[in-house]
C-alpha cells in the first residue's frame, strides 16, 4: 500500500516515532487517541502520516452493507426475476436493501397519491 501512495517505509516509521514521542510528552499518556493524533497531523509537517490517515479514514469498517445487498438480490432472483424488467428489479432491490428507510415511508399517502392520478 505504501508503494501506491508513493510513501517510503522508513519515512513513515520516522514520522510515527516523532508523532508518538511528541504526543507522549505533551499529554503524558502512553496511549494515543484519535483526536490527539488528528490535531497534530499536518500535511506540511508529516506528509506521509497525513496520507496514511486519509486512507485509513476512507476505508470501510465493515462490508455488512455489501453483504446485505447480495443477500437481498439472491432472495429476489427467483421466479420473479424472469417476469420483471431490470428497472423494476433494481427499484425493488433498493427497497429491500434500504428496508430501514422504506419502513418509515407512509404507504397510505403513496396509495392516496396513486389513486388521485387515476
Amino acid at each position: 500500500m505504501l508503494d501506491l501512495l508513493d510513501v517510503k517505509s522508513i519515512s513513515v516509521q520516522s514520522e510515527m516515532h516523532v508523532v508518538k514521542n511528541y504526543l507522549h510528552l505533551s499529554t503524558g499518556k502512553s496511549s494515543i487517541n484519535f483526536e490527539a493524533l488528528t490535531s497534530v497531523l499536518s500535511k506540511n509537517i508529516y506528509p506521509n502520516m497525513y496520507k496514511l490517515m486519509q486512507v485509513a479514514l476512507t476505508l470501510p469498517i465493515s462490508s455488512a452493507t455489501c453483504e446485505r445487498s447480495f443477500s437481498a438480490m439472491r432472495r429476489m432472483k427467483t421466479w420473479l426475476r424472469s417476469s420483471m424488467l431490470q428497472n423494476r428489479f433494481n427499484n425493488l432491490a433498493i427497497i429491500s436493501i434500504e428496508n430501514d428507510i422504506s419502513k418509515k415511508i407512509d404507504k397510505e399517502a403513496i396509495l392516496d397519491l396513486f389513486a388521485k392520478k387515476k
